[in-house]
């Protein structure tokens, strides 16, 4: 038997994938950090997807805003493995994505594994600024409280240094251990490049109000749906604005690699533009059949993810200047 820990959507598409490469059974934990009413059916959709492919799986919100919140999961955690019958008991394999995580690192100091995989989190895994290559110092009050907790596991290079080997969507990128396995979240086919096809052009959000203001964020979708004659936004999962009013919304509890899977394949006589700024998303959707990704960007959103969009650029990403009337051209008619 096999345990594989996802908190993530996109980590229960490399989890599917990864359990397809193996003939013996996988239990599944879905881990989704504080569930709201907006993002409840989404989690509860991919936990539908990870447990129709796992012989036993559980779901836990995870809640960390305070200590009496930590110590309430820990013991929902223990519950849940006592159910399973893998608390502190024998199991084949583990597979973790978030090794940051406090709670992933408690589940792994709670059961005996023989051998521990991980796989891809997202961009931080590749991104070489990201905590997993330049890890944060802990707190003396965390380190005490993992330690008091028994988390043996309690720090990424600590579990980087067991892991036997790293499933990656990024199979060209220097990831977080050198011993990578590739994994592709859909089938290739039909990478044909037609120009001639129609277009349908997305924007993904990324609930940049957050970081630059709602008046900021709000202008720069104006402005991108105007420029780029886009026919539908795709909202983040913490999106807090509301653009129905400028373009058809797309509502839909798939996240974007999913959603477009299925649109080029029940749209085999159209590509589609996809328009975001610094979506992770974008490493696998560059992969996709009659798909382009454009990277877009302001002074201001320059300013602030500066490394975000060099990587992006060194990665050979088309990145496009909003604030340039010139650089748009291209873009009309």
């Amino acid at each position: 038997m096999n345990l594989i820990i996802c908190i993530t959507p996109l980590q229960v598409l490399i989890a599917k994938q990864i359990i397809k490469q193996h003939s013996t059974p996988f239990i599944g934990l879905y881990l989704p950090y504080g569930i709201h009413s907006k993002s409840e059916p989404k989690h509860r959709y991919y936990f539908d997807q990870l447990e129709q492919v796992c012989e036993k799986s559980a779901f836990i919100e995870l809640n960390n805003k305070t200590w009496g919140e930590r110590f309430a999961t820990l013991n929902h955690i223990k519950t849940t493995l006592n159910r399973l019958d893998i608390w502190q008991k024998p199991i084949e394999n583990v597979y973790l994505a978030s090794i940051d995580v406090l709670f992933l690192q408690y589940i792994i100091s709670k059961v005996t594994f023989q051998q521990l995989y991980t796989f891809d989190d997202g961009t931080a895994n590749i991104f070489p600024n990201s905590s997993y290559f330049q890890p944060l110092p802990k707190s003396l009050p965390l380190q005490l409280f993992k330690h008091a907790v028994g988390i043996t596991y309690p720090s990424i290079p600590s579990i980087l240094a067991i892991s036997k080997k790293h499933y990656t969507i990024f199979p060209q990128e220097k990831n977080i251990i050198d011993a990578t396995h590739p994994v592709y979240l859909f089938d290739k086919a039909d990478h044909q490049s037609d120009e001639n096809l129609p277009v349908k052009r997305l924007l993904l959000g990324q609930a940049l109000d957050n970081f630059i203001g709602e008046t900021a964020y709000r202008d720069i979708v104006t402005k991108m749906v105007s420029e780029f004659a886009i026919d539908a936004f795709c909202p983040h999962p913490r999106e807090n604005l509301d653009f129905s009013h400028l373009l058809p919304v797309i509502d839909s509890d798939k996240i974007i690699e999913d959603y477009l899977s299925e649109a080029l394949q029940q749209n085999p006589q159209q590509r589609f533009e996809i328009y975001t700024f610094i979506s992770t998303a974008v490493f696998s959707l560059k992969e996709f059949p009659r798909t382009q990704v454009f990277m877009v960007y302001t002074q201001a959103l320059w300013d602030k993810f500066p490394d975000a969009y060099q990587f992006l650029a060194s990665r050979g990403f088309t990145l496009v200047n909003l604030d340039d009337a010139d650089n748009l051209n291209g873009f009309k008619g």
